[in-house]
């Protein structure tokens, strides 16, 4: 591979974060590079090329200070031009302060101050100040009710009071004392909206040890419930919530929460428009990215004249013009072959797709993904590598591109179905389901057994047959 190929394969495997911080690096480095300011006609507001409107034929002249409007563009703007495109440039303040923009010190705690100060009164701020001193940076209260009280002199009725108030500031579920709380104030905000789960509620207020150790059979028999409904609910707790919700709080200027890897950003989106599904691929960046024009006008002047320009210097602005070249192509293509695989994918998995259910799953692979698009099978595992995709209703979670990839789909299932139909006084072992399995035409090794139970999130016969 050359190394522009392997520069684009570099730029394939990136997630959309990944890729972000990619451009800004790429952007301090390279002056070819720059991010396109468009001007927009003020009476049509489509985007001006070299400074007219290709749509109305405005033009937009250039005065002595400041661009202005030219006479051709008044005339032709008339009455409908807006009165901001027409008003004198604003003048300079001569009192700027370069110190009011510096960015201050803004963490959970003075999050929760302000929002204490909008719904407390002044008496209860007190006791709020005491105990969001006391909230650690996971977000939960680290203090005694009683030593509150006793501190700040009021009754543990007040203090218990405030902590009510302040549980339901965000983020959801900051204020609790136990990561199960914490939990519940979520569910529970949640089930408000119609946008929770009543069933996941019932399993951490009630089943929680056994929610902890995967005894999703025994849960599924005190609740009297499917063992698919109590294992999707507890796929609903761990994708959409987080017991520590400190580690998502972010300052209104900070793009990224502190533990970004507990709630995942979709690269793709797929919707549903009737019986069709579309695929839009998230951050269009490289629609953002162009090359510098005063680098495309250098260049123009070395390839006429070579006066005045070291060899150095010229070889220079050359390699970093085709390289910023390169990076948008690249940048491109990843955004063409990610649309090409996934939309490769709903056609594949279109059963899944309409009824969110994980036994749809057809069997598909990389390499039938790659012989399907005419691209080499590393292209393919570049392409999903680290990625997530949105899914439509009913499904509306956020997956990774593995769960679709099913190579032993047909083994998984009989696994998940011979599990499904076990005992539950003597859950099956793996070496058990690796006989039946044998018995069955199948013959795979006990290790492979436990790999695709895994992968199905079905614990151990141990934890299974816990009581």
């Amino acid at each position: 591979m050359g190394a522009k190929l392997i520069a684009a394969g570099a730029v394939l495997q990136m997630s959309a974060d990944e890729l972000r911080g990619h451009i800004e690096q790429e952007l301090s480095t390279n002056p070819a590079l720059e991010i396109a300011e468009e001007a927009f006609c003020p009476v049509c507001r489509s985007v001006l090329w070299g400074g007219t409107c290709r749509n109305c034929g405005l033009e937009r002249g250039l005065g002595p200070g400041e661009p202005g409007l030219s006479r051709t563009a008044l005339r032709l703007a008339g009455d409908d031009a807006p009165l901001r495109s027409l008003a004198p440039p604003p003048s300079v303040d001569d009192d700027y302060d370069p110190f009011a923009r510096v960015e201050t010190p803004y963490d959970l705690q003075e999050h929760l101050r302000l929002q204490a100060r909008l719904a407390l009164d002044k008496a209860q701020q007190v006791i709020a100040d005491y105990l969001v001193a006391n909230i650690d940076d996971r977000g939960l209260l680290d203090c005694d009710v009683l030593e509150v009280a006793g501190t700040v002199g009021v009754s543990p009725a007040q203090v218990e009071q405030v902590i009510r108030v302040i549980q339901t500031f965000e983020p959801a579920g900051v204020g609790s004392r136990t990561p199960r709380e914490s939990l519940l104030i979520q569910l529970g905000q949640l089930n408000e909206d119609d946008k929770g789960d009543p069933l996941a509620y019932e399993m951490v207020r009630d089943h929680w040890q056994d929610l902890a150790s995967h005894a999703y059979s025994k849960i599924a028999r005190a609740v009297d419930r499917p063992l698919e409904e109590v294992e999707g609910s507890a796929e609903f707790i761990r994708s959409s919530l987080d017991p520590y919700p400190g580690r998502q709080f972010r300052a209104f200027w900070d793009s990224k929460p502190r533990n970004p890897q507990a709630i995942q950003q979709p690269d793709v989106i797929i919707g549903r428009d009737g019986e069709e599904y579309t695929v839009e691929v998230v951050d269009r960046v490289d629609a953002a990215l162009r090359v510098s024009e005063a680098y495309r006008h250098l260049h123009r002047r070395l390839l006429r004249e070579n006066r005045g320009w070291g060899a150095t210097q010229s070889q220079n602005a050359i390699d970093l013009l085709k390289r910023a070249e390169w990076f948008i192509q690249s940048i491109r293509m990843r955004h063409r072959t990610l649309r090409q695989v996934t939309e490769a994918i709903v056609e594949v998995q279109r059963p899944f797709l309409d009824t969110g259910l994980e036994e749809k799953l057809r069997s598909l692979t990389r390499a039938r993904l790659a012989q399907s698009l005419g691209k080499h099978e590393s292209t393919i595992s570049r392409a999903i590598a680290n990625k997530y995709v949105l899914l439509p209703e009913p499904s509306s979670r956020i997956v990774g591109y593995e769960r679709f990839l099913t190579p032993s789909l047909s083994v998984k299932s009989v696994i998940a179905d011979l599990i499904r139909r076990e005992s539950p006084n003597r859950p099956l072992t793996d070496a058990q389901l690796c006989q039946v399995l044998g018995q069955r035409g199948c013959q795979i090794a006990r290790r492979t057994v436990a790999k695709y139970r895994l992968a199905l999130q079905i614990p151990s016969s141990d934890q299974r047959g816990r009581k």
